[in-house]
């Protein structure tokens, strides 16, 4: 008798929720569905609209994760999608699905864009096959084809498999631009070192929310008209400050003569020094080393780090460390190079 009040209870809440969501936002909610409607906002981005970025992926944790609450995704009002915002939401929507069935159905689905570029952004990344919705192939993308980039299918794994690295760096070499077979190996290398810590090190303690152990994402794009690449290797681990040693950290800030304190965002900078220092632990370090000097001798690149809730960027010019009041829920890596003209050549050490 009591479960069945908390029940009505609960659907009548869900009830007065959806018809406000309907009225606030001008969309249909169906009643009968029982789901918690959530709007995707108009930018989804870390760079450019982080605080509401994090809030819709807390949301969808606390809720289906949580509560045990299903949703319903509303994607009428994006127009702006980030290739790493957009891994973050295809890795969400997978765990939750995964984890969490409601009466026999997913816990996550959802409605397809109504801006056409996003629509078929989100077709070429694979999500609608992650999100339950056919990808309707018959309709043809008519997003011109000279000057953006190719996205390749969000792909997961729970090992590491090097020859999806060696798939990746060929595709960069015929869709992007030409490598020498020195860096083409050490590129090859830096990706399976970043798969290799996301399989490793990013699930060695519990966290908040229940997990698939040793789960790893990877998207991103070559622009042959730019001449550039990005990969993204993406974990819902417990995050690189959480993992990096105190006392590694303390060597480092002393040997790099660094005034910093142990804030999430000076963590990941330091992790990412690991190799270059005395401290060289085993297996971490090396890839983000070899990433960096991708960075100083292309044309142009940017490795960016984000981790619960830090960040760390590097590129030719300079460094930033940022932090934020809510955290990813795990580590984000976004490599991206660009170089035009002879085949992109990297030093042996």
């Amino acid at each position: 008798m009591i479960k069945a009040l908390r029940a009505a209870h609960r659907t009548a809440r869900i009830a007065k929720y959806q018809k406000e969501f309907g009225a606030r936002y001008q969309v249909e909610v169906p009643s009968h569905r029982e789901r918690v409607p959530i709007m995707i906002p108009e930018t989804l981005s870390l760079r450019d609209n982080y605080d509401e970025t994090v809030a819709v992926l807390e949301t969808m944790r606390e809720l289906v994760l949580g509560q045990r609450t299903p949703v319903f995704l509303y994607f009428n009002q994006l127009k702006h999608l980030e290739p790493a915002a957009a891994l973050l939401l295809v890795a969400e929507v997978f765990r939750c699905r995964q984890l969490r069935i409601w009466r026999h159905e997913a816990s996550i689905t959802g409605n397809y864009p109504v801006d056409s570029a996003i629509f078929f952004q989100l077709r070429e990344m694979g999500f609608f096959h992650v999100l339950g919705l056919t990808a309707m192939e018959e309709v043809t993308d008519k997003r011109p084809q000279g000057e953006r980039p190719y996205y390749v299918h969000f792909r997961t794994m729970n090992s590491v498999h090097p020859e999806l690295a060696a798939r990746f760096c060929d595709l960069i070499a015929q869709g992007a631009f030409e490598m020498t077979p020195l860096a083409k190996n050490r590129m090859v290398a830096a990706l399976k070192e970043a798969m290799g810590n996301a399989h490793e090190h990013a699930y060695v303690m519990k966290s908040e929310y229940d997990y698939m152990p040793r789960r790893w994402w990877l998207a991103g794009y070559v622009n042959p008209a730019h001449k550039e690449m990005m990969v993204l290797i993406l974990d819902q681990g417990v995050g690189i400050p959480r993992t990096l040693p105190p006392t590694a950290f303390e060597m480092l800030t002393a040997i790099l003569n660094a005034s910093w304190g142990p804030t999430d965002g000076n963590m990941i900078a330091a992790a990412t020094e690991l190799h270059r220092t005395s401290t060289e632990q085993r297996g971490r370090g090396r890839g983000f080393q070899d990433m960096k000097r991708f960075i100083d001798t292309c044309d142009d690149g940017e490795l960016r780090v984000c981790s619960n809730r830090g960040a760390y960027t590097y590129t030719k010019e300079h460094q930033t460390i940022a932090d934020f009041p809510s955290s990813i829920g795990g580590t984000l890596v976004q490599w991206r190079v660009r170089h035009e003209g002879a085949a992109l050549e990297i030093v042996d050490e």
